[in-house]
């Protein structure tokens, strides 16, 4: 009992897989059923070819709709709606319109340093201790310097593998909304071929196909 439960549920799987491939030949097998139903006349191929053709057109509409839905476009009656409501009325329209100019914001650094200046009439030894206090200080501000830009080299450095990233993503994004744009609607333009060709040729010979089916 079990394996039957698992096999039921597998082949429910597959047709799930396959549901447009069966949804495209049960309208086929639907369409010739109420021909035979109603009596294979003229005129029963000629209203089931239409309505055939019908449903393949909506194949199309619905590829148009899914398409600009994945890209974030509002859908035509959304665009129609838009355009109505600017159809101008009579006597004109009062426009108000209004600006707003954000600006960016300005930062400001700044920087000091000291030194030693030895006193009036100085000896060599001040002077050379001047010098080496100043050495000392030159050298904290190099050291200074140097932390600051390699601090900035690494912020720098970390923003742009930061967007080199984001734009891998959004490049990976694109490509695969693409390929699911080009080739994800292959199959309801497949079903949507089929019911146009079986709605072409009902519609076109239905008196030739009516004599044939008697």
């Amino acid at each position: 009992m079990r394996k039957l439960l698992v096999w039921l549920k597998s082949i429910l799987h597959w047709l799930v897989e396959w549901w447009l491939f069966c949804l495209g030949f049960l309208v086929v097998a639907a369409s010739a059923a109420s021909i035979v139903f109603v009596g294979a006349g003229e005129a029963a191929f000629r209203y089931t070819g239409m309505v055939l053709q019908l449903l393949g057109i909506g194949t199309v509409a619905w590829g148009i709709h899914t398409t600009r839905k994945e890209f974030g476009h509002p859908s035509i009656f959304a665009v129609w709606r838009k355009r109505l409501n600017r159809f101008p009325p009579f006597g004109g329209r009062m426009v108000t319109g209004s600006s707003h100019k954000t600006l960016p914001l300005m930062t400001k650094s700044m920087r000091g340093y000291s030194s030693v200046v030895p006193s009036a009439n100085p000896t060599i030894d001040a002077r050379v201790h001047a010098l080496e206090e100043n050495l000392r200080l030159l050298n904290d501000r190099v050291s200074q310097t140097q932390n600051e830009t390699d601090q900035e080299f690494r912020k720098q450095s970390d923003a742009l593998k930061q967007e080199q990233q984001v734009r891998s993503d959004e490049d990976q994004h694109i490509r695969a909304k693409l390929e699911s744009t080009e080739t994800g609607g292959l199959n309801i333009s497949a079903m949507g071929a089929l019911w146009l060709s079986i709605g072409v040729i009902m519609s076109s010979i239905p008196s030739e196909l009516a004599v044939w089916l008697k």
